[in-house]
């Protein structure tokens, strides 16, 4: 996986909380004070990147709810309405489409997707980069 990315092999790759060999993460909240709502209003008025929020739906820390309330309150236009995705036959989420973005949900996952599903954030994060028509 580390070389598929081209990152450092020498570097071990744990959780995101707790101790580790370089000592014990501590988190500064006070950059929770920040908000990210400008910066992303920002982006999708003035660029054309291609903008994918996305959530795991099996959350009770970061809910999709929550995502859905800032994402909503942002007034951008839905331009398409909740429609699934699927992997391998199966619904893995749905998509919603708005003027300049797209929300997307992971079914089961929670808010560190790639550790619940990995199949099925890599079809998305490939749909992202490959900008596939059922996603943009």
């Amino acid at each position: 996986m580390k070389a598929a990315i081209h990152a450092n092999s020498e570097i071990e790759w744990l959780s995101c909380s707790g101790k580790t060999p370089y000592g014990t993460l501590i988190y500064n909240y006070s950059w929770s004070d920040v908000y990210m709502e400008p910066y992303y209003q920002y982006l999708i008025d003035n660029s054309d990147i291609k903008i994918l929020v996305f959530s795991g739906d099996d959350d009770s820390v970061c809910g999709t709810i929550g995502t859905q309330s800032w994402i909503y309150d942002l007034g951008y236009d839905i331009t398409q309405r909740w429609t699934s995705w699927l992997y391998e036959g199966q619904v893995a989420g749905y998509v919603e489409k708005f003027d300049g973005f797209t929300f997307a949900t992971v079914h089961g996952a929670g808010h560190e997707v790639p550790t619940y599903k990995p199949a099925q954030a890599l079809k998305l994060f490939s749909a992202y980069l490959n900008s596939s028509d059922w996603l943009f």
